[in-house]
């Protein structure tokens, strides 16, 4: 009796079976070889699940950090990588970073004699606030945004607050902690919410995202030298003599991101045209190259603010009421807007809201505490993270990259000083061009649309303030809906006729109008229609007889898509 033995995946075979004679012997080879086929794919298949079970198990032995870290910020899911998420962090944190520069230069002018407000510490404060704004985003919003002291409410803290108002520095560090304590208890209430889904329409939305744009673009024209100001006509060209060596390093670096972002092989190009112009302008003698790397951090305005004036009554009582006031709904109304814009821009809304809205008015709002706590002004959403969105960003992974590099600034601030303005001037302009997107969901043709969101992209720019712009548009929008709501659907006058083109559906009993045209390419024509309809049917596959002249490569799916794709072209290039 032959012995038996059970072959992979329960195939048996026997090992001493003799072959029939006659046809019975073809039979049983035939049936033989057909066994030793699927025993060697067997085979092959169990070693092909050993290999992956242990790949699988050696990177999870390898990289159980890294694992769980995409299945927190969710990186794979939203289309992204680790690596891109650390990448638009850099490149977010880069452009961000002349935060450091700037708002110890502004916040020091709120200095009296025997009050000096020292610029030292107030970087290392921007620094906290940004690093526990962005962590905070990051981690409970999961969004890819970086937070940091706001432009314009810096001034106001020094001009409105300190200056017109007469406030000490460490009163006006009050009224930031009380505005991001009710910008936090609104949040959690859902009022930003309800502001941001009633109060802000479809279309202003979009008009914010492209006002942002314009903005930076006009703020990066300006640093760099080829928008200066004007008394004559507010804004002029400015100076394209070849002494002004500024203005033609960073369009020689504009040039270059540009022709890289084109091309698209290098990812990082931001990044690295920032730290290309750097260096050249410390070579070159445009700049002085860093005299130090690190320093220690100060803590000189931590811990100083004052509620003496929210105790006295009169004049101080009003002047910290408002002042909290201004500060509130300017960091609402520019939370509200940039987030949208921005998360937008990533693709990350849901049913055209934002998620996780709460959670990112929150974050401003904690931030805001912090900041005040050791001494810069409140703490918003920075338009810059475009910078990193357009690198690829989708999670809080690069809020949290930059919360780290911003805990970095705070002691390599002789390094970041030394970075000229002008290399992170020539990403705000790139980046104006990735937030244009949205102006083609504008009716332009509605009037009732077009006003309030024409309104919103222009006075942004031009006003130079976000807050103000969108205050604008909100306010003409509510102006049109009450008092001309017949106006709905007015049209522009200058509306020009849409031009539809014909759907074609195709169908074998549908000819070409063209027919004029010979016999082979109205063949050719109805060949591929046929193709189609039964491609679309369903009812033939690549193993089909296919006209001669359509070439498909790559796997079933791809090649089934190609060929789609093939003759729709081919057929709307014949009709």
């Amino acid at each position: 009796q032959g012995s038996r033995r059970a072959g992979p995946r329960g195939v048996r075979r026997d090992t001493d079976a003799k072959p029939a004679a006659g046809g019975g012997a073809m039979h049983a080879d035939d049936a033989s070889k057909g066994d030793r086929r699927r025993v060697a794919a067997s085979l092959m298949e169990d070693r092909g699940h050993g290999a992956a079970r242990q790949t699988s198990q050696t990177s999870q032995e390898g990289a159980p950090f890294l694992q769980r870290l995409d299945e927190f910020f969710h990186v794979t899911a939203r289309g992204s990588t680790l690596t891109t998420e650390i990448r638009s962090g850099c490149i977010a944190w880069m452009t961000m970073s002349y935060i450091m520069v700037v708002n110890p230069v502004i916040l020091s002018a709120a200095s009296t004699d025997g009050n000096p407000l020292p610029s030292e510490s107030v970087m290392t404060a921007t620094a906290l606030a940004a690093a526990f704004g962005s962590l905070a985003v990051g981690l409970v919003g999961d969004a890819p945004l970086g937070l940091m002291p706001g432009m314009g409410l810096n001034a106001y803290f020094v001009f409105g607050l300190c200056k017109a108002f007469h406030l000490s520095w460490q009163e006006a560090l009050s009224c930031c902690f009380a505005s991001g304590a009710v910008l936090l208890a609104l949040a959690l209430l859902g009022v930003c919410d309800f502001i941001v889904s009633v109060v802000l329409s479809e279309h202003l939305k979009k008009a914010i995202t492209v006002a942002i744009g314009v903005f930076q673009a006009l703020i990066g024209f300006q640093v760099m030298g080829l928008v200066v100001a004007s008394p004559a006509t507010l804004v002029t060209l400015g100076d394209l003599s070849w002494s002004n060596h500024w203005l033609y390093l960073a369009l020689a670096g504009f040039l270059m991101i540009s022709a890289v972002l084109v091309m698209g092989k290098i990812p990082g190009a931001m990044l690295i045209g920032i730290w290309l112009m750097a260096i050249a302008s410390w070579v070159v003698g445009l700049a002085d190259p860093p005299s130090a790397v690190v320093s220690m951090p100060r803590f000189d305005s931590a811990f100083v603010m004052s509620f003496a004036a929210w105790t006295e009554g009169g004049n101080p009582l009003v002047a910290m009421l408002v002042g909290t006031a201004v500060l509130l709904f300017v960091a609402l109304f520019d939370l509200a807007g940039v987030q949208y814009g921005l998360m937008g821009m990533a693709g990350l809304l849901r049913q055209d809201t934002v998620p996780r809205s709460t959670s990112i008015f929150a974050s401003s709002g904690l931030a805001t505490m912090v900041g005040a706590v050791f001494g810069t002004s409140p703490v918003i959403i920075a338009n810059e993270s475009s910078a990193g969105i357009v690198e690829g960003a989708k999670t809080g992974l690069m809020a949290v990259v930059v919360a780290a590099l911003f805990l970095l600034s705070a002691f390599i601030g002789p390094l970041l000083s030394a970075v000229p303005h002008v290399a992170t001037a020539v990403p705000l302009v790139l980046i104006g061009a990735f937030m244009m997107a949205p102006v083609r969901g504008i009716d332009w043709d509605n009037l009732r649309v077009a006003i309030p969101s024409f309104i919103t992209v222009t006075v942004v720019p031009f006003t130079y303030s976000i807050h103000v712009g969108i205050l604008a548009g909100i306010l003409v929008d509510m102006f049109l809906a009450v008092f001309a709501p017949r106006a709905e659907k007015a049209r522009s006058p200058l509306q020009t006729p849409l031009k539809t083109e014909p759907k074609i559906t195709p169908r074998p009993s549908v000819f070409s109008p063209h027919t004029s045209r010979v016999g082979s390419k109205n063949s050719k024509v109805e060949d591929a229609r046929r193709l189609l309809g039964a491609l679309q049917d369903g009812a033939v596959s690549l193993d089909d007889d296919i006209p001669s002249y359509v070439e498909v490569t790559g796997s079933e799916a791809a090649r089934e898509d190609v060929l789609r794709r093939a003759i729709e072209a081919y057929l709307e290039g014949n009709q």
